[in-house]
């Protein structure tokens, strides 16, 4: 699509793969309004996917007009769609790979592939979103009410309490005397991650402790090293369990920032546009969820 409104045709091409044959369509200014352009580009976008055998329009006076037919492979052809990248948790407990498998199940009967990609730390995927190099991420609820006032994002939805994780809590050795971190403990804390540093932080207010810098999958490797002295846990089912030689506490700071970071939620971009309905016409959450806790309780085999 090389003419000038090819732009809006690939949007509008994405928005037609959301509906089905004898769906109204919105009005010609309606569509201006939502695109940014005229009314003359949405028109010529029309005719563009029509004469390319996209689609035909049936016009019923005041009633508008509506679709007659719809070819779904020349639609994804013009929608310039062959797959939607999603980037999510690496999928190391099964609260993860229940939600991975609830994905893809989802576009097990769509004619649009997922591929999902999974990268450590909310803050690289919020960059791989922002980036463009992927159409959604999941995070947690706590991230993204840590982002909500960047513009370019936009919260598509969400999946409820216990979907991130099921609880947090501070693991420290064993033969450590102390049930909370005090002065002079060495604690890790993986940056990368938005939630970890947060909470992290929120343990060691007012205490005056060393940070040590660290993937959260190091976690047990540096407590077990004696490299530091305490960090906070993901815990609950689906997670794996400290070794007898290190000890699970409570958080102490916990508040609803802890809540928060328990429910996974569905990031895009703003200025995804159609992208934005294809999604949520694939993706159902309670879908979603609902495999999720098939597999966290072992009743089918993640895919992932």
């Amino acid at each position: 699509m090389h003419h000038r409104y090819g732009t809006v045709a690939i949007d509008l091409a994405r928005r037609l793969l959301t509906l089905s044959e004898g769906d109204r369509m919105d009005p010609i200014g309606k569509l201006a309004t939502e695109f940014g352009t005229g009314r003359g580009t949405i028109q010529s976008a029309f005719k563009l996917l029509a004469d390319d055998g996209a689609l035909q329009l049936e016009s019923l006076g005041k009633r508008g007009s509506f679709i007659k037919k719809l070819d779904r492979s020349i639609l994804l052809e013009k929608a310039e769609l062959t797959a939607i990248i999603g980037a999510m948790p690496v999928a190391y407990s099964t609260h993860f790979q229940g939600l991975a498998t609830g994905l893809n199940q989802t576009f097990l009967e769509s004619d649009i592939p997922l591929i999902l990609a999974m990268l450590r730390g909310s803050k690289n995927r919020i960059h791989f979103l922002k980036s463009g190099r992927c159409d959604f991420i999941i995070t947690s609820r706590l991230t993204w009410e840590g982002i909500q006032q960047d513009k370019a994002l936009r919260l598509l939805f969400t999946f409820g309490p216990g979907s991130n994780i099921e609880n947090q809590v501070l693991i420290m050795a064993e033969n450590n005397d102390e049930k909370e971190i005090t002065d002079g403990m060495r604690v890790g804390i993986d940056s990368s991650s938005n939630d970890h540093m947060r909470l992290t932080l929120q343990e060691c207010e007012g205490k005056s402790v060393q940070l040590v810098e660290m993937s959260y999958g190091q976690s047990l490797q540096k407590l077990l090293a004696g490299e530091i002295d305490a960090t906070v846990w993901d815990a609950g089912a689906g997670f794996h369990r400290p070794p007898p030689s290190l000890k699970v506490l409570p958080l102490t700071r916990r508040n609803v920032e802890s809540d928060a970071n328990t429910e996974a939620v569905l990031i895009v971009r703003s200025d995804s546009g159609a992208l934005q309905d294809l999604i949520s016409q694939l993706i159902d959450p309670q879908e979603v969820i609902a495999m999720q806790r098939k597999v966290i309780a072992h009743e089918v085999p993640p895919i992932f």
